[in-house]
């Protein structure tokens, strides 16, 4: 019995240190980020130019956040957001692949399998839309999708526990973008100052940038503005790039119309608590972008 309690402190005693472990690190580790490029057939991004080469890979990046999909860093600059992937998908497609081959569970474990790689080539492929369609409405810098050999072999990161890990970024799945501002903390400081001229301009482009995206026939899945949108200077970008799809129905009016609505709502109701005063500005511009062509 004894032996059976000690078993058992050392187990809780091993799971409260992992979670701890993990907790202090945001779950990041170079387990997590290695073997994490996309399928070879992805087309191989354009080099960058050697002057942006060396002004970003000449600073290391600090950790800054994560997703579902990558680790976030930021340079130390404070301009340019690495995001790093998370080879979750694919080591999910290895773990099934690996109990697709116990007749047991072979059937439901290949279902596994496929249902993974779906979310692995829909990933990749939002990736590559926002670098192609996108660049310009995602901030995108370069989107680094498969191995090769241009780019300098070191690359510095500065982990949540300032531990500084150096990689070969030709190696690894990432893409750049430019640092925003997130739309709603930006939004608030010219309600706290009273620009509300520059509020109202914000709006508008933000509305003309959600109606420019449907009309290129791209939807978004994850079109929340108050975590995935933000703005350079006063131009909006969408941060987030791996919600993206081709659809050309999302071009017609008829069907982004009250997409955009509905996308709008939230932040319509956000605006009520904090400047009123900017609720109808908002409505009027989504009556004069969404309906004057109407």
């Amino acid at each position: 019995m004894r032996k059976l309690v000690t078993l058992l402190l050392f187990a809780l005693a091993a799971i409260a240190t992992a979670r701890f472990c993990h907790h202090q690190t945001h779950g990041f580790r170079l387990s997590k980020i290695q073997n994490n490029l996309l399928d070879e057939r992805c087309a191989a991004a354009e080099p960058l130019d050697p002057t942006t080469l060396e002004s970003i890979f000449s600073q290391k990046f600090r950790y800054f956040n994560r997703g579902l999909q990558s680790f976030v860093f930021l340079s130390e600059d404070g301009n340019t957001v690495l995001k790093i992937f998370n080879n979750r998908y694919q080591r999910k497609i290895s773990l099934f692949d690996l109990l697709s081959r116990i007749p047991l569970c072979a059937s439901w474990a290949n279902q596994r399998k496929m249902i993974q790689c779906t979310k692995l080539e829909n990933t990749f492929k939002s990736y590559q839309i926002a670098n192609e369609e996108l660049a310009q409405e995602t901030g995108m810098l370069y989107a680094h999708l498969t191995q090769t050999s241009h780019l300098p072999l070191k690359l510095q990161l500065i982990d949540p526990l300032n531990i500084c890990h150096t990689i070969d970024p030709n190696a690894y799945g990432f893409v750049l973008q430019r640092k925003a501002t997130m739309a709603y903390p930006a939004l608030l400081h010219l309600i706290e100052i009273q620009d509300l001229e520059t509020a109202k301009r914000r709006l508008s482009s933000l509305v003309q940038f959600l109606i420019a995206r449907c009309q290129k026939g791209i939807a978004d899945k994850d079109p929340l503005i108050r975590t995935n949108f933000g703005f350079l200077e006063e131009t909006p970008i969408e941060v987030d790039v791996g919600p993206f799809s081709k659809d050309p129905r999302i071009a017609q009016l008829e069907v982004y119309r009250p997409e955009i609505l509905r996308i709008t709502q939230s932040l319509k109701n956000w605006l009520n608590e904090k400047e009123p005063k900017l609720v109808p500005i908002l409505e009027q511009e989504l009556q004069q972008q969404l309906y004057s062509s109407g």
